[in-house]
């Protein structure tokens, strides 16, 4: 039987059949092995050893091999963004599992006696007599600019199995096991930096080449140290794979345009550049401008910006594209190593990196003593900002007023505070969120869109390590940049700061789409539903015309009302 490939099928047990029979659209099945996959695994050659096949056959023979020898092991040894379902004839139960970032979605709704499962919601969606409501918790937090919880979806009655999870589903229950989550890791004690740079490149070079096809690819190329990071890896790693980047320019809005360190990056590896206007796909552009999916009011500032993306790639018969997100969940973000330094005793270094950060940063030294060593120390061991509510934003509706809608991971206190961050940021369901929705809408295009990055021996290789070595003295990713240091230009492993794209959206909100923004703002839909308040939002936007603030998270209840028309 060939497996459903890519989870775009609906798969539905009655658990009351005997003996088991399964639909998978038009097809039935009974007991054979059912296989549904969704992605890849990365490191499929040394699995192919191992299970002792040729080196031609497909994901779901491999598969389906390893569970004979491994059974519900078989996770723990699949690396990469790999989703599948199985049926299990000998202990007579179905298998579910989700990659361990979350790359590849997996969804699931009980009717009853039967369970149905499917990669993509609107294939549940299509398969129910009534379709559900918005589910509220999930949809106040997207009003905050939060992601739901990783077992929830938008949708009442449709659950997400979380990243790294097992669903294992018996005729009389659901059991969910964790196979893998971020951990904390025992601590990296290497005597110099340079140590520490040559060990992240040795895991970088046994991780990214696992990712790369055997004959082309493209990566979506900025100029910063992410998406630099993976296209020299995959130069100096694998070789035989050919490498285009695409890039984006903003000549009209110089300060959104990092092309000149993109082009460095290409000169510097040899690699033939498409350029794509940035400056000419602001949000909104294109009719009918908010344009989410049913499965979730997310919709990305760029959407239009990616699209010309992924048009261009395969314009140009690219078929994978790389990119360098996850880069600052592992190396970057607010984990300050200042807490870990006074903690440690370390105090001549301590001061010797923030007199080196002053100058450099826009911070007073009260307030990045404040914000950048007792803030953390005080969230750590006091939880001091933990107790505080979360801040509602003026245009919620009373419907959700009384939601508990923030997700907050479970956190060790044993952890020194840069270390306890680093875990934070690296269990926020963000990472699986919008590396999922990019990864759908590239499929649209064609196009395998592939985040190595997020590789899970990447993130517990950063989890081992020293906030010292991801931040100092002001500057993000030291360790990237010594490990990188032969491989990408100067300007690149020197440049401090970090250019945004912001011109491009406030082209968009502020400028060229104002009409389109007002229109979603008159006779709401989520005011009817008493999910906002239409005057404050109003007045949020205008605030932010009059560049009062340079606020955005009036978008989400833009988007959300977009959706909420479209859908419901």
């Amino acid at each position: 039987m060939s497996p459903m490939k890519d989870c775009s099928r609906l798969i539905s047990w009655s658990r009351s059949a005997v003996p088991p029979r399964f639909s998978a659209g038009a097809s039935t099945f009974t007991t054979a092995p059912l296989i549904w996959t969704s992605g890849f695994p990365v490191n499929r050659r040394e699995l192919i050893g191992q299970a002792g096949l040729q080196a031609d056959e497909p994901d779901h023979t491999l598969l389906l091999r390893l569970y004979e020898l491994h059974g519900l092991e078989t996770p723990h040894i699949l690396a990469g963004p790999f989703a599948w379902v199985l049926w299990d004839p000998n202990q007579r139960h179905l298998v579910a599992v989700r990659d361990r970032v979350g790359v590849r979605t997996l969804f699931y709704t009980l009717q009853g006696r039967e369970i149905r499962l499917a990669g993509k919601i609107e294939d549940l969606l299509a398969s129910l007599p009534n379709r559900p409501g918005p589910n509220l918790r999930a949809v106040t937090a997207h009003i905050h600019g939060r992601v739901p919880s990783p077992e929830e979806s938008f949708h009442a009655g449709i659950y997400s199995v979380r990243p790294g999870e097992i669903l294992v589903i018996d005729r009389e229950r659901i059991q969910a096991r964790s196979y893998w989550q971020p951990e904390p890791q025992p601590l990296l004690r290497l005597s110099t930096d340079e140590s520490y740079s040559a060990a992240l490149r040795c895991q970088l070079l046994t991780v990214l080449p696992g990712y790369a096809p055997a004959d082309s690819a493209g990566v979506a190329l900025s100029g910063g140290m992410d998406s630099g990071t993976v296209a020299s890896i995959l130069r100096e790693g694998a070789p035989k794979t050919s490498l285009a980047a695409f890039t984006w320019t903003a000549k009209e809005l110089p300060q959104a345009d990092e092309s000149m360190d993109a082009l460095a990056v290409c000169r510097k590896l040899s690699c033939p550049v498409i350029t794509i206007a940035a400056d000419q796909h602001w949000p909104l552009r294109r009719e009918p401008g908010f344009r989410p999916s049913l499965e979730t009011p997310l919709f990305n500032f760029y959407s239009d910006l990616w699209e010309a993306t992924f048009q261009a790639a395969r314009e140009h018969g690219v078929s994978v594209l790389f990119s360098g997100f996850g880069g600052d969940a592992l190396f970057g973000g607010d984990a300050f190593s200042y807490p870990d330094l006074l903690l440690t005793a370390r105090w001549h270094q301590l001061g010797r990196e923030i007199q080196e950060h002053i100058p450099n940063s826009q911070l007073s030294l009260p307030r990045l003593i404040r914000q950048m060593v007792l803030g953390p120390i005080a969230k750590t061991y006091f939880g001091f900002r933990d107790r505080r509510p979360a801040r509602v934003v003026p245009w919620l509706g009373k419907t959700l007023s009384a939601q508990d809608w923030e997700f907050s991971p479970d956190l060790p206190r044993n952890l020194m505070p840069g270390r306890r961050d680093r875990l934070r940021i690296l269990r926020d369901p963000f990472l699986s969120t919008v590396s999922s929705l990019i990864t759908r809408h590239a499929d649209q295009f064609g196009i395998d869109f592939r985040h190595p990055l997020l590789d899970h021996r990447l993130i517990e290789f950063a989890l081992s390590l020293p906030t010292s070595q991801t931040f100092s003295a002001g500057t993000r990713k030291k360790i990237l940049r010594g490990a990188l240091n032969d491989l990408l230009p100067a300007e690149v492993i020197t440049r401090r700061g970090k250019v945004y794209p912001l011109a491009i959206l406030h082209r968009g909100l502020r400028g060229r789409e104002q009409t389109k923004v007002w229109s979603m703002m008159r006779d709401m839909r989520a005011a009817d539903l008493g999910f906002v308040e239409p005057g404050p939002l109003r007045d949020e936007y205008k605030r932010y015309l009059d560049g009062k603030t340079e606020s955005h998270l009036f978008w989400h209840t833009l988007t959300l009302e977009a959706w909420l028309r479209l859908y419901f």
